[in-house]
């Protein structure tokens, strides 16, 4: 039972860390830039409050 109880451990840690690799860490391929984290600083949210007066246009993709 204690095997069991390891294996199923080590299984979730890996798990975990091919997640963290592939969905959460920033790696790139060659030239390509670097991905961004979007927070409240780096939204454009001036740059598309200030061209107001123009057309503005927002394209929302979705995976599925």
């Amino acid at each position: 039972m204690a095997k069991s109880k390891w294996l199923w451990g080590l299984v979730g840690l890996v798990v975990l860390a091919l997640a963290w690799y592939f969905l959460w860490s920033a790696i790139t391929p060659k030239g390509q830039p670097p991905l961004t984290r979007l927070t409240n600083d780096n939204l454009f949210v001036s740059q598309f409050n200030g061209a107001a007066p123009n057309v503005r246009m927002v394209l929302l993709l979705s995976p599925t």
